[in-house]
């Protein structure tokens, strides 16, 4: 496991807590006077990978794939992507002063994680709350075989009708990183809304995928911009939106939440910050992009743009340097929005649902919800 000094980083504060997101505080990230002083030693990380053996993957790219709903997730889910998850759960506790959330909770019965991945982060908050129930639901069975017995992970679908209402509602709900994974996010805040027991809170942890830059360091024909406007577009073509992060208040609040709350962090590319404690998440930040890359572009950039496998080695092995470069004072922002679910005798948020606000599924409606026939739409239990 990475040692990090946590007294530097439980100093780490949110960059702004403003809600008018056109006019974000500056990072104040200095940067290091003497690039070449990251002396930090090298890490290492440790991953489990207790992939149950009765799920075949979708092998594609070079890359292994969720066989279960194919295709719903674009992302792979082998070995070099467990370890890069796992990696990222502890960058991104370390961003946020090693916390895994931010809601006031005080003794939750239930939670669920949506799109648990490796299952780190339900495993964590199960030890934080022996007595309460913690549920994660992904598409890929990679969570270890063996959990305690407050832990359940399931192979199952959110965007199935039957996720509209459950039958046994829970105190809270989260999810993080959903960028890129879902055509409306919005339903699943309204589902986390419909499925929260009253005073129950539902939370999203998410990067935004634009980078940023303040001192005019990044020339706008830096590969990295480049990218993330390229991998936009190819998202957005393929009906997978990634720039959802700054609007999760506003849906959190149309959805019908109360006491929403809003909070933005930092965090570079690299280690080029003067402080110590950027710089250390830089560092691990650039080994986490540099890894997800590869798994970030391949399928957007062939799908949607028509590119070849060849192409997208070649372009990504230009982006890794540009990543690596700390004359550019580059960093991504990271969003944490959470909300209340009003209580019987409250009413929920006066923010009026648009329109085109995601409905639940009528019998009227033809067809089922992403149905595939070779797969079957009950949840697995692991």
């Amino acid at each position: 496991m990475m040692a990090v000094d946590r007294s530097r980083l439980d100093r780490l504060r949110p960059l702004s807590s403003a809600t008018d997101l056109t006019d974000f505080t500056l990072s104040t990230i200095e940067a290091d006077s003497d690039p070449q002083s990251d002396d930090i030693a090298d890490f290492e990380s440790e991953t489990q990978s207790l992939t149950p053996s009765i799920w075949d993957y979708v092998r594609q790219y070079g890359r292994t794939y969720h066989r279960y709903m194919a295709g719903a997730y674009p992302f792979p889910n082998d070995e070099a992507e467990r370890e890069r998850l796992d990696m990222q759960h502890a960058i991104i506790k370390a961003l946020f002063g090693q916390k895994n959330w931010f809601a006031p909770l005080k003794r939750p019965k239930r939670i669920l994680d949506i799109g648990c991945g490796t299952g780190k982060w339900c495993l964590e908050m199960a030890k934080e709350f022996p007595r309460t129930r913690v549920e994660g639901i992904d598409l890929s069975p990679i969570q270890p075989d063996i959990t305690p017995d407050n832990v359940d992970f399931f192979i199952d679908d959110i965007r199935r009708r039957e996720w509209w209402h459950c039958t046994q509602p829970y105190d809270y709900v989260h999810t993080r990183f959903s960028l890129g994974i879902f055509e409306d996010f919005r339903e699943i805040i309204q589902k986390g809304y419909n499925n929260l027991e009253p005073g129950g809170y539902m939370e999203s942890q998410e990067l935004y995928s634009k980078v940023y830059c303040d001192d005019g360091t990044m020339p706008t024909d830096f590969e990295l911009l480049e990218w993330t406007k390229t991998q936009d577009m190819a998202a957005m073509t393929l009906g997978m939106p990634l720039r959802i992060a700054n609007k999760l208040k506003m849906w959190y609040e149309q959805a019908g939440f109360v006491d929403v709350h809003e909070e933005v962090f930092a965090i570079p590319i690299n280690s080029w910050p003067r402080d110590a404690r950027y710089k250390l998440l830089g560092k691990f930040f650039h080994w986490n992009m540099c890894q997800g890359v590869h798994a970030w572009t391949v399928e957007y950039f062939i799908k949607a743009l028509g590119w070849t496998e060849t192409e997208v080695e070649v372009y990504l092995a230009h982006l890794r340097n540009s990543i690596a470069d700390k004359t550019v004072h580059a960093y991504y922002k990271v969003w944490v929005v959470y909300g209340r679910k009003p209580f019987a005798n409250e009413p929920p948020s006066a923010a009026p649902k648009p329109s085109h606000w995601p409905r639940e599924p009528s019998s009227d409606d033809e067809g089922d919800d992403d149905d595939d026939d070779d797969d079957d739409d009950r949840a697995t239990v692991l």
